[in-house]
């Protein structure tokens, strides 16, 4: 197992994460490494309920037909909109 000490941690996270691993009966590396992985966990579970969602759409969206340049030139520009209009606030 790999070793790494964590430095310049802000005072706040330091006592809380203390406070946490105290509570949960961990030690502060242990609680630390535990917040770690539920962490990715959390990232891991979003980016498959994405995926889940793409191919539900996909599914949806009728039967398959063949794909033209000109899908794809449509695609990406609508992708490039919401991608702006994300930005934007919208």
């Amino acid at each position: 197992m790999a070793e790494y000490t964590l430095k310049n941690i802000p005072e706040e996270i330091y006592h809380r994460a203390q406070s946490a691993a105290q509570n949960s009966l961990r030690s502060l590396n242990q609680e630390i490494i535990f917040r770690l992985l539920r962490s990715f966990d959390a990232e891991d579970a979003r980016m498959t309920a994405l995926h889940a969602r793409w191919v539900m759409d996909a599914l949806a969206s009728g039967p398959a037909k063949p794909f033209k340049a000109a899908d794809m030139d449509a695609a990406f520009e609508q992708g490039v909109s919401r991608a702006k209009a994300r930005r934007q606030g919208a």
